[in-house]
């Protein structure tokens, strides 16, 4: 691996430098994840009159790609414990390619489904190796914020999806739109054979000095807290060695573990339950309900995703300034409130006039609250709150049932959406929002300014449990280390 930043005079900005780019390198997948996501909202359209797909279709062809990314999420948690972070975001970009092209050349809406799974398949992977990948690698006062890149790319990426279907609106190339996807995949896999390993992978493996060198890149190496951060990794790894050991399912299901998980899962189902998806997939779709054309919906939707990928950038400037609990219930308050709005609007069903902007207004005003709040909060916390003994297998476990609820979500919603109306469903989801709220106040902890080791002392606290606690099993040794 060769270093991404040449020296310098003086370590300070050439470390801080490698550092927010191999974030933002890695971040990338971020992007791909939300072009891959967001092209579909406006591609759909004419998806649909290609192939005379019913309701039900669309809803296959959207959702797919959430039932792929289930599976990658799923299968990222074994993975994990054998190939390096970055291996599995490589494998990731590979398995993106791979899936645009298939979608792009799809003769049948049966392909175009199976094209969907496989991108799906790399959005699993990157969504739960990425995150992880970069809080394992920045500073601790900037984790919030590198962390934060990966949703800020995301955004980038569901916007720039929204741009191209906007440019290919009137010529219907939807194929185009998909075979785009193939550029920061490839840009991605390139970068990724720059980027430094994680160094507590490094230190799982043994290879302590190669951890020590990847820290001095990506730290101040004049710094005796960089030495000091290694020897908490290495004593944390010892100690987890030290601990009589456990099969996977008993580890997973401690006292320890339960309690963290049970935050992350929640905070993954809320994150996808709440109305996003709803958004971000069906956009044009909701906009075309209110009394908009196709040409001014799809126009209307690369608003919305101007203004995703704003607040974001906003968010980034705060997540290490402010509580992430309390952002998350500040978000939450004001994403229930839009979608109730919304439901309001679509109950008095009248959008000759003002409705029809009241319904923008509510669309504009979620996704601010979404994108300054649970856009991030989600993959940060997600890469914050479990231990290192489980880190790997939780967070796929977690993001799993994440991609589960997303999934349900665009699959039922245009259903939904035709058989109910907006009312009742946009009324589902604030209600959603409001059960949210009390979960995050009761449950979630702040993590904020707090190293991972830390983090997890404060969780063994909590839980009431004792150092006797076991691990999992030793890892099996990698299948790749690249």
């Amino acid at each position: 691996m060769m270093p991404l930043v040449a020296p310098e005079h003086g370590h300070r900005y050439s470390y801080r430098t490698h550092v927010w780019v191999t974030a933002a390198i890695a971040g990338m997948a971020g992007m791909l994840f939300g072009y891959d996501t967001g092209m579909i909202s406006g591609a759909q359209l004419f998806i649909e009159q290609d192939f005379h797909v019913s309701a039900s279709g669309i809803g296959l062809v959207v959702s797919a790609v959430t039932f792929g990314a289930l599976v990658g999420a799923l299968l990222s948690g074994w993975l994990t414990s054998r190939v390096s972070r970055r291996g599995i975001v490589k494998l990731s970009a590979v398995v993106f390619i791979v899936g645009a092209v298939l979608a792009a050349v799809a003769p049948s809406v049966g392909v175009l489904i199976v094209a969907r799974l496989v991108i799906g398949l790399a959005i699993g992977f990157s969504s739960t190796v990425v995150p992880l990948y970069i809080a394992e690698i920045v500073p601790v006062r900037s984790r919030g914020s590198m962390v934060a890149l990966f949703q800020l790319a995301i955004t980038a990426g569901i916007l720039l999806a929204y741009l191209v279907n906007a440019v290919f609106a009137h010529s219907g190339e939807w194929r185009a739109v998909f075979a785009l996807a193939t550029v920061p995949a490839l840009m991605l896999l390139v970068g990724m054979l720059l980027v430094p390993m994680s160094p507590r992978w490094l230190v799982m493996r043994g290879s302590v000095d190669e951890a020590r060198t990847v820290l001095d890149e990506v730290r101040d190496p004049d710094d005796p807290a960089t030495e000091e951060e290694l020897q908490q990794i290495v004593a944390a790894v010892e100690e987890d060695r030290r601990r009589p050991r456990q099969s996977l399912a008993q580890a997973l299901t401690s006292p320890l573990a339960r309690t963290i998980l049970m935050v992350g899962i929640g905070l993954g189902i809320f994150q996808q339950i709440t109305g996003i998806n709803t958004i971000i997939y069906y956009a044009p779709t909701i906009l075309k309900e209110a009394g908009f054309g196709t040409s001014s919906a799809t126009l209307t939707t690369a608003g919305i995703g101007t203004l995703n990928f704003l607040a974001t950038v906003v968010a980034l400037m705060v997540v290490d300034r402010v509580g992430r609990r309390t952002i998350l219930l500040a978000g939450m308050s004001g994403m229930a409130l839009t979608m109730a709005v919304l439901s309001i609007t679509f109950a008095i069903d009248d959008f000759s006039g003002a409705g029809r902007w009241v319904a923008v207004a509510s669309l504009f005003g979620f996704i601010t609250c979404f994108a300054i709040s649970w856009g991030w909060g989600f993959w940060v916390l997600a890469a914050e709150i479990y231990p290192l003994f489980i880190r790997g297998q939780a967070i796929s476990i977690g993001n799993t049932i994440q991609w589960g609820a997303n999934f349900l979500i665009s699959l039922l919603f245009p259903i939904l959406l035709a058989s109910w109306g907006g009312a009742p469903v946009f009324g589902m989801l604030a209600l959603f929002g409001v059960a949210a709220l009390v979960f995050t106040y009761r449950l979630v902890p702040e993590t904020s300014g707090k190293a991972l080791e830390q983090i997890e002392a404060e969780w063994r606290r909590r839980a009431g449990v004792t150092d006797a606690d076991p691990p999992l099993p030793a890892p099996p040794a990698p299948l790749a280390s690249a």
